[in-house]
């Protein structure tokens, strides 16, 4: 009976050892009892995961994809750049669209704000058609050149849970990511101020007047540390979310996939977002330690940056490679960096690809600490699960 007895609590001893490890790194709160099949919350300066459910399954993300698109965008040529729409760029009825026609020329600028705002397909894929052009090619063929460049972005970042099959997210096959990849890329996202003014912004009118569009994401104005946001749905990946906060000088990144309509998916994401701000004061308070999984990705290389400069020159004319937004990076305390092309012995917009690319070697080693339908809900915040400080309503 004792030999059993000792047996038996060895075994258990030994599973202990190694589970326990196991369980530090699934990091699951249970206790805020998220819904959403999978999610992320992680410091968006220092990359501590703060809790996380299946973060690094393979799933559809929907227009969460649109994130990726518009990081590209930025990096392949100017904001002002011209780009005329295209009977391709169409997409059904029942589709979210910015709502342009064929024919029609908006800024880079423009469509960057349809595709983000009302989540356009359309401004998706005229972002992607044009700027993946190259002499010759169908507009398919310029589309899938896009991609490529987008996902040799992603390759070179280290997120190995991500593929991308076209700029909109429609979910087809072979066309995934993961919370974990998705707040890593948001983390990189962040360090342009033009991109966090854009999922920030509510309404935007186009330089022509022509569209006005508005934010799909209904709690932009009234959770108030939320600070930028996309949506995303299909049938594949449910309701999905990203968000980034701020809150007493800190900054939370959450991602939901696969949410509960109508309201779960946006209370997930805020419950989050809270427990975020919760866990970094007591870890700064000394009161709470961290030992969790810390999510990293490197930039970009020099080598995918030079060819970066290369595709400029072909898509933007004699638009001056200064013009393209740049990152602002951060160290490890969140504290904001100088921007990639200060300090340099020359100019970029006079140095041409090589140099970018010897620029980019400033970036290298760095590391951040890493279908189409958008549609929300009635944004009820009487229904969230456990007590927010909420602010005042639509302050932003």
């Amino acid at each position: 009976m004792t030999r059993t007895y000792r047996r038996s609590s060895l075994l258990l001893l030994v599973l202990a050892t190694f589970l326990m490890p196991l369980v530090t790194m699934a990091q699951e709160v249970p206790e805020l009892q998220i819904n959403s099949s999978r999610y992320i919350v992680i410091n968006a300066d220092t990359g501590e995961v703060y809790a996380q459910r299946d973060a690094h399954e393979q799933v559809a993300i929907a227009s969460l994809t649109k994130v990726f698109t518009a990081v590209q965008a930025v990096n392949m040529a100017s904001l002002d750049t011209p780009i005329t729409t295209k009977e391709f760029d169409l997409q059904p009825a029942d589709a979210t669209t910015m709502g342009f026609g064929p024919g029609e020329t908006y800024t880079l600028r423009d469509l960057i704000y349809g595709m983000m705002l009302p989540s356009g397909n359309d401004a998706a894929y005229a972002i992607a058609r044009h700027l993946g052009y190259q002499e010759g090619d169908t507009d398919e063929e310029a589309v899938e050149r896009f991609m490529d460049l987008l996902n040799q972005r992603i390759e070179d970042m280290g997120l190995e849970n991500t593929h991308l099959e076209n700029p909109d997210g429609w979910g087809v096959p072979g066309h995934y990511s993961s919370a974990a990849d998705v707040a890593a890329f948001m983390q990189y996202a962040s360090e342009y101020p033009f991109l966090v003014e854009v999922m920030g912004t509510s309404s935007y009118t186009t330089s022509n007047g022509a569209i006005t569009v508005t934010n799909s994401n209904k709690i932009l104005n009234s959770y108030a540390p939320l600070v930028a946001g996309k949506t995303g749905y299909d049938w594949d990946s449910g309701w999905c979310l990203v968000t980034l906060a701020e809150s007493d000088g800190a900054r939370m990144i959450a991602v939901t996939l696969d949410g509960v309509a109508p309201d779960d998916w946006y209370d997930d994401n805020m419950v989050l977002l809270e427990h975020g701000f919760d866990t970094n004061r007591e870890i700064l308070a000394g009161r709470e330690s961290f030992d969790g999984e810390v999510v990293s990705w490197s930039y970009p290389d020099a080598a995918e940056l030079a060819s970066a400069g290369e595709r400029r020159t072909s898509v933007s004319g004699e638009q001056a490679m200064a013009d393209i937004p740049q990152p602002v990076t951060r160290n490890e305390r969140g504290t904001t960096a100088d921007n990639v092309s200060e300090g340099l012995p020359f100019e970029p917009a006079s140095a041409g690809p090589v140099l970018a690319g010897l620029a980019a070697f400033g970036l290298i080693g760095l590391r951040a600490a890493s279908h189409w339908r958008d549609a929300g809900g009635t944004r009820d915040l009487s229904g969230i699960r456990r007590l927010l400080p909420l602010g005042r309503p639509g302050s932003r």
